[in-house]
């Protein structure tokens, strides 16, 4: 049996043990945090980090706003599955220009890990800073994934269609979508299409009370679905 269909088979037992067990460090300012998957070390009662470090960079969504533990978001329910180190740079509010005034160098701390894999999920926010700042948001998409791509030219990295959370649609997010997918394909990263639309199958299920993030169930429908997208992609992503 394949491994990715023995992993959807035992994955929503997984998400149960993940969030029971998993421990998070935190290593920069208040948000930044790294979640190691770790073994036992033979004859000693030390454990080790192993698995290639991701780093996931994003909003709120990748953050687990609203998740009951950080275990139980999206991007550490996929690490914990694919037996990788997260690193976890999610802001609460970040875009592509949105609050970028008040969280510090974000890219330059994601560069700074070296990871061997970079899932970026950002563009929900711009959003709701639409009206008046349509030029800007345009006109910072490829620079920010230009950086990346100079700052870890060895890098995988794999750029996620911006989230939404309900049916309705607002013109901005069909325009945002299609500025990350071209900045993608500039940087000859790998895209993800279609993660705009896993939250509104269900919204009832999958919407946490405040109505803008993911439930628990939520961050592990995207789990699901993510390590679906990363099954498809070719080739294989380090440790896969």
């Amino acid at each position: 049996m394949s491994r990715p269909r023995l992993r959807r088979r035992w994955f929503v037992a997984f998400i149960a043990a993940a969030v029971a067990v998993a421990a998070v460090v935190t290593v920069s300012g208040l948000r930044a945090d790294v979640q190691q998957t770790t073994v036992a070390r033979a004859g000693s009662g030390s454990e080790v980090a192993v698995g290639p470090l991701v780093a996931f960079y994003g909003d709120s969504y990748t953050k687990g706003s609203a998740a009951s533990a950080p275990a139980a978001r999206w991007s550490s329910l996929v690490a914990q599955a694919e037996g990788w180190t997260e690193y976890n740079a999610g802001y609460p509010g970040l875009g592509f220009v949105r609050k970028r005034d008040q969280v510090g160098d974000v890219a330059g701390d994601v560069i700074a890990q070296h990871p061997e894999v970079l899932i970026v999920a950002l563009g929900i926010n711009d959003n709701f800073e639409w009206t008046g700042n349509e030029e800007a948001i345009r006109k910072a998409i490829l620079p920010e994934f230009q950086r990346l791509r100079d700052g870890l030219p060895g890098t995988r990295i794999v750029v996620v269609e911006p989230w939404w959370f309900t049916a309705e649609r607002p013109d901005s997010l069909e325009q945002i979508i299609g500025w990350v997918h071209d900045a993608a394909d500039t940087i000859d990263a790998d895209y993800i299409s279609g993660a705009s639309h896993w939250l509104d199958e269900d919204p009832a299920a999958w919407i946490s009370a405040d109505g803008l993030h993911p439930s628990d169930a939520g961050y592990a429908h995207i789990a699901q679905r993510m390590l679906e997208e990363l099954d498809a992609l070719s080739p294989a992503l380090p440790g896969r």
